[in-house]
């Protein structure tokens, strides 16, 4: 069902004739493929990166301030405006590099402008999303022209805006707020295969990424229940997580009524399966329990074996399960006003005290290998005998801050927690290392040297 918010219409004109004009900044790591060679697995490799960063693959976006303002200039709907746009940044930014990307390998290829590519993108996702539509657009006129003066396009936009709104936000969240629709990142990448189909001149209907898409959903809903009956009990909370989840698949409702009374039997790990053959996919399943097994605030963080099972059935290695659930700790630490869902919540705040106590007493273990590092890198060397006598300025900080993440790259031991922005890992390394190499100019409050080595 529509929202019926057609009286606010015309945002994503709105956004498109801006992005026309104001190309869109493409994510760091796509700038890297002028030079490298075009593998879906370096497509899905950067987009899980970029996904992951932005909080879409855990549905708790990352509105940036900017981003916030963007969306107000626009004029986006004022409660879901922030989370609309930035998934539109995201399917945009990366559809256009990969479409230029896949484009230019080919030996006919003839230079396309990027509004003209931007263009191409635009009627690729009305088709998508809005199955069954068909319309008629010219595409030899520039696309601003288009934007103000035909109708047919701009009556296509309007409806993709309320499937936007119906699909990839949630009711009674708002874009300052936590949540984004679960499936959102689903219905994201599979645009994109197919938009890479496209690119590579593939012959494939929407229709047939459309049922991928929607199979996974269905496979998602047995997977999470089978997190669910790990304990062989259901309780009143669990159950309207999952009915949650069944809801917003938005499969048909003959099929959701499927799925609700399949789960009312215990699913157990024989009974997983998953249709994709894609890393990312795994990952996006794998990440999405970890998180299940925190938001049905059982007393006590009890999933891990269980999720450990289901990984290995998904093809994910016990070391790579350890990345993702790093990686989930470190968004949480980094962003935890994103989770407030998870706020006084018991078994998430056991998970960020396993995962802090896990990193810390390694940190502990290779403190002597730290300080190797730390005496063999000058410029950090320098800044930290400093930082000794005065304090350093904003981007001396910042650069000591990079600095002792590339040292903890460094050794092996400690290379799986030193993730972009180091929100776990940087925190322990401050506290840890020795006061008199790294004093409390570099903390928020200060502390003792006492308090700093115990």
């Amino acid at each position: 069902m529509f929202s019926l918010n057609f009286q606010h219409s015309g945002w994503i004109n709105r956004y498109f004739s801006f992005r026309a004009s104001t190309p869109i900044t493409l994510p760091e790591p796509y700038l890297e493929f002028a030079e490298e060679d075009f593998t879906e697995e370096k497509f899905d490799e950067f987009l899980y990166a970029e996904a992951k960063g932005n909080g879409m693959l855990y549905g708790c976006p990352v509105i940036s301030p900017s981003l916030l303002n963007l969306a107000k200039k626009l004029n986006f709907p004022k409660d879901k405006g922030g989370t609309i746009l930035l998934f539109l940044e995201t399917l945009f930014s990366v559809a256009l590099i990969e479409n230029e990307s896949l484009i230019s390998t080919q030996l006919d290829a003839t230079p396309i402008t990027y509004q003209t590519r931007l263009l191409k993108i635009i009627l690729l996702a009305l088709r998508y999303y809005l199955p069954g539509s068909y319309y008629r657009i010219p595409e030899d006129i520039p696309l601003p022209e288009l934007l103000a003066e035909n109708e047919t396009l701009n009556g296509a936009l309007k409806q993709l805006e309320e499937v936007l709104l119906d699909s990839v936000t949630l009711q009674g969240y708002s874009s300052l707020g936590n949540r984004q629709n679960n499936f959102a990142f689903s219905k994201l990448y599979f645009f994109l295969l197919w938009a890479r189909a496209k690119a590579k001149n593939e012959t494939s209907e929407p229709a047939t990424f459309v049922e991928m898409d929607k199979k996974l959903r269905e496979e998602m809903i047995i997977i999470f229940a089978a997190l669910i009956w790990a304990d062989d009990y259901v309780d009143n909370t669990e159950q309207q997580v999952i009915d949650k989840y069944i809801e917003q698949t938005e499969l048909q409702e003959s099929k959701q009524n499927e799925l609700t009374l399949r789960i009312l039997e215990p699913v157990k790990i024989e009974d997983i399966q998953c249709s994709s053959t894609s890393e990312i996919i795994s990952r996006y399943l794998v990440e999405q329990l970890i998180l299940l097994s925190l938001i049905d605030n059982q007393g006590v963080w009890q999933e891990r074996e269980l999720i450990e099972k289901i990984s290995l059935r998904l093809g994910i290695s016990s070391e790579n399960l350890e990345q993702l659930y790093l990686s989930v700790a470190e968004f949480f630490s980094v962003h935890n006003e994103r989770l407030e869902f998870l706020k006084n919540n018991n078994a998430a705040q056991q998970f960020q005290d396993y995962m802090n106590d896990k990193v810390l007493k390694l940190v502990r273990k290779n403190v002597d290998n730290i300080m190797k590092e730390i005496k063999e890198t000058q410029e950090l060397s320098e800044l930290l005998v400093k930082a000794t006598t005065k304090p350093l300025t904003n981007e001396e900080k910042q650069k000591v801050q990079e600095q002792l993440m590339d040292v903890a790259k460094s050794i092996p031991a400690l290379a799986i927690f030193a993730l972009p922005g180091g929100g776990i890992l940087l925190p322990i390394l401050i506290k840890v290392l020795p006061f008199n190499i790294l004093p409390s100019s570099f903390q928020d409050e200060p502390h003792s040297y006492q308090e700093l080595s115990q």
